[in-house]
């Protein structure tokens, strides 16, 4: 079972704007009128029930949105980018991945809403945005801006309401099988379940989902007998049933060291309500020893029911049970990990287009500001009217008033983005 990948999303580019001159006989006045460019296609996660594993994402690793079109003229628009909408199973845990190889909360999906992972590029804007009363050819157009780009740890975590725990041959696979129509594999041996699965239960006209998480051993909150890969699908659940061995020689310390192996991976999953089930009550060992294994359990002060899956015995009172202790328990009672945050939060043109940073490098003065580096990608240095405009430009930005505060001359290199200019 593929539960956990790693992903790579790109959202698309912004199309660039356009510079365009309306030119047309008997319009003498027409003007500047170059479009905006198309905003990038967003990327977006959504839970899609018929899906239980992340296998689709294994060899589908690299995700990218189609960037926006280009601006034209007669202030034609660019055409939106196409968004990516990528299915994942319900239960998925998205993480975003840091430079440091940290990784963040982002969000856990449990319901079929999309999840925006990454934001499209704006669209640039064309020439005639550009236009005022003082510059009535503006020569100035934007470059779209680069969608955004983020590497994902996804994690699936099985949504069930009830789960299956329990050391290996306790009888988890054979309680499934008879109360559901879940067919996990079944034989004499430890181990026989290698993943977790899922079944539905029908009980007073209700419903309710079991998974069986695969069993157990000590050390499993280490690793140990690939104890990270089925806990982590137990923290989903609401109730615990808890299978005991009913030919166990100490029952009690069976259900005290996994009880420690739960406590050790989450402190919340062993705090989960607890239900204990004595199985194989078909066994002759394990009836004659029924008062034996009870007594032994009376201090975990915990229901115990004892049941034997095989013949059937005790199977209807455990599951009508169950279903009572289910409606006890609030459906929001687990909270996967923090609240959400939200990994993209597209910034208003209005206030990126202020933002500026003037700081001095060597000889070198250097101006960060996304909206004249966006400008000048765009502009064609060898035209003095287009060098004109992005100089006023910086001073309606105010960035010329904070280089001159810096001390800049005539004569000094001012570099702006990956452009270099001659401050005059």
């Amino acid at each position: 079972m593929i539960d956990t990948t790693r992903i790579s999303v790109k959202a698309g580019d912004g199309g660039n704007g356009c510079v365009s001159f309306r030119r047309e006989k008997f319009v003498p006045r027409g003007g500047p009128d170059g479009g905006d460019g198309g905003p990038g296609g967003n990327i977006f996660l959504y839970g899609d029930p018929s899906l239980n594993t992340l296998l689709h994402l294994k060899y589908h690793s690299t995700w990218r949105a189609q960037r926006g079109g280009h601006g034209g003229g007669q202030n034609r628009k660019g055409a939106n980018g196409r968004p990516i909408s990528i299915p994942v199973p319900l239960g998925t845990v998205v993480r975003s991945i840091g430079p440091g190889r940290e990784e963040t909360f982002l969000a856990d999906i449990t319901d079929t809403s999309p999840i925006l992972v990454a934001q499209g590029g704006e669209g640039g804007q064309g020439n005639a945005r550009f236009a005022t009363a003082t510059r009535q050819e503006p020569v100035l157009a934007e470059r779209g801006a680069a969608g955004e780009k983020h590497f994902l740890s996804l994690e699936l975590k099985l949504l069930a309401d009830v789960g299956l725990v329990g050391k290996p041959n306790a009888g988890k696979s054979t309680l499934l099988s008879v109360c559901s129509a879940a067919k996990p594999k079944i034989a004499p041996y430890p181990f026989t379940t290698l993943d977790p699965v899922l079944g539905v239960v029908q009980t007073r006209d209700r419903s309710y989902v079991v998974m069986e998480v695969p069993g157990l051993i000590e050390g499993a909150h280490t690793g140990a007998g690939l104890g990270h890969e089925f806990l982590r699908h137990a923290e989903r659940s609401r109730l615990l049933l808890h299978l005991v061995d009913g030919t166990s020689e100490d029952p009690l310390a069976d259900v005290q060291q996994l009880n420690q192996e739960l406590s050790a991976f989450d402190a919340d999953l062993g705090s989960k309500p607890q239900v204990l089930v004595v199985t194989k009550m078909d066994i002759p060992e394990a009836k004659e020893g029924m008062s034996r294994v009870k007594g032994a359990l009376e201090p975990l002060d915990c229901p115990v029911f004892f049941i034997s899956a095989a013949s059937g015995e005790g199977v209807d009172t455990l599951l009508s049970n169950t279903l009572g202790m289910l409606d006890a328990i609030p459906k929001d009672m687990d909270v996967s990990e923090s609240a959400e945050i939200p990994l993209a939060s597209p910034r208003s043109r209005r206030r990126w287009a202020r933002d500026f940073r003037v700081y001095r490098e060597g000889k070198t003065y250097v101006v960060e500001a996304l909206r004249i580096e966006r400008l000048l990608d765009m502009a064609d240095l060898k035209d003095w009217r287009a060098m004109v405009q992005v100089w006023k430009e910086l001073e309606t930005l105010g960035a010329v008033k904070a280089l001159e505060e810096q001390g800049v001359q005539p004569g000094d290199t001012v570099r702006i983005g990956d452009v270099e200019l001659e401050w005059y």
